[in-house]
């Protein structure tokens, strides 16, 4: 009688000590593997629930950083890919799935009429600020504190904080390795400084061809811009002859079916759209009106990519936003629970004197433990220093042990899909409550 092989389940600690001998680092994203601060390797996922290699159930409330809105494994996408790829996927040809995305990208999101596509945020982003560089004939880019837009060479800088307000940061490559004079011709602000908005564009004005900003900053804890902020941008870019360019890769169809803009009533001349556009497949697209996009159209500015535009990442477009069109109240019930997790934690964190930060759009939510209170929510040096950034990750430790997974870095949001019933947010609760005891 022949006996049966003997199979031994590895453990997250084995298989990702395994992975790392193959994988540097265990994963390919630097921002990953940080996420990950005792060991955990994941084997499925399916609505707002994942489960690691040793079979352990836990709740997800980073989705993916955020792709996922209809939940994971969502069959209208899934499906859609599915039966795409069994007629051949086929690269370097036009395409009638071209026509059918870039058709819906340009029916709901109010700035754009053209698009061109490509494999992540980054890229998208990296080809606007070129689109807009050859438009403008000028070399100048401003970004904000806190407002994160890819690891080009030209964009990523240090973390940094002032709270003073005022000046204009000087280049701070934000990698080793990074050439320091790739910033050269990237400035800096405070985030929701006026003064230091009017200085630079006093100073320098003839030079800025565009201000690229997070219309909602969600990576830097939900930081919102205060009132006639983004009016006072669309303003001076118009006067002096710069572009305004919205990076929407976290609130493009996540706050609403047009994204920020719809809601901010604030129109860029460049969008960039991506994570939910795709429902978790690898596409961004960048887009504006027909006469910007014109460069690209005549061949004269450049963007390519062999896999930019691919048939399963568009198609998953295709499904997610024909979805989105087809059921627009989703935002109003994700925002109906995000405001009940809202009130509940607030309650909670309260109850057990602990300080706490939390701000929301829609489904995205920022929660942070602080050492004290900041005097204003809009302002981005008062909500990153007050935060206790030790006390969460102990937190977000004792949450993952109890079936609950976020992001250790509390500058991470959390994103709400539909598959987070009431009974999950309940649940969700439950874990937070014991393991602020715990903490």
């Amino acid at each position: 009688m022949t006996q049966a092989p003997v199979t031994t389940r590895l453990t997250n600690a084995d298989l990702l000590e395994a992975t790392r001998a193959v994988i540097a680092g265990g994963g390919s994203s630097n921002m990953r593997n940080l996420g990950i601060q005792t060991p955990l390797v994941l084997d499925r996922s399916a609505g707002c629930r994942i489960w690691d290699v040793e079979d352990n159930e836990l709740i997800d409330v980073n989705m993916g950083y955020g792709p996922h809105l209809f939940g994971y494994a969502d069959p209208d996408v899934l499906g859609a890919v599915a039966d795409r790829l069994l007629l051949g996927a086929i690269t370097g040809i036009p395409h009638r799935l071209d026509h059918e995305a870039g058709e819906l990208i340009a029916a709901t999101v109010p700035s754009i009429e053209q698009v061109r596509f490509a494999n992540s945020g980054t890229e998208a982003i990296t080809s606007a600020l070129r689109l807009a560089r050859y438009v403008t004939g000028r070399s100048v880019v401003v970004t904000f504190e806190g407002h994160y837009h890819g690891w080009s060479e030209t964009v990523l800088r240090k973390a940094s904080i002032t709270s003073n307000g005022v000046g204009v940061h000087g280049a701070q490559p934000g990698a080793p390795g990074m050439i320091p004079g790739a910033l050269a011709h990237t400035l800096q602000l405070p985030w929701n400084d006026f003064a230091a908005l009017d200085e630079v564009f006093s100073a320098r004005g003839d030079e800025i061809a565009a201000v690229i900003l997070e219309p909602i900053c969600g990576n830097a804890g939900m930081v919102h811009a205060a009132p006639g902020f983004l009016e006072r941008i669309a303003d001076l870019t118009t006067s002096r002859g710069a572009l305004l360019v919205f990076d929407e890769v976290i609130t493009g169809y996540r706050v609403a079916l047009g994204g920020a803009q719809e809601l901010l009533s604030v129109r860029p001349d460049l969008t960039i759209v991506s994570k939910v556009l795709g429902g978790g497949f690898p596409v961004a697209a960048f887009g504006g009106s027909k006469e910007i996009m014109a460069p690209l159209a005549r061949n004269e500015a450049f963007h390519a990519g062999v896999f930019a535009g691919n048939h399963a990442a568009i198609t998953a477009a295709v499904a997610m936003v024909t979805k989105l069109r087809a059921n627009p109240s989703v935002y109003d019930a994700l925002d109906v629970a995000g405001d009940y997790l809202q009130q509940r934690l607030t309650g909670l964190f309260a109850a057990a004197g602990r300080n706490v930060r939390i701000c929301r759009s829609g489904s995205v939510m920022s929660v942070a433990l602080l050492t004290d209170v900041p005097d204003v929510d809009l302002d981005y040096d008062a909500a990153v220093s007050s935060i206790d950034f030790a006390a969460h990750r102990r937190l977000q430790l004792l949450c993952q042990e109890g079936g609950l997974y976020f992001h250790p870095n509390p500058l991470e949001p959390w994103f709400l899909s539909t598959a987070h019933t009431p009974d999950v947010l309940d649940a969700v609760v439950s874990v937070i409550e014991e393991s602020l005891a715990r903490l």
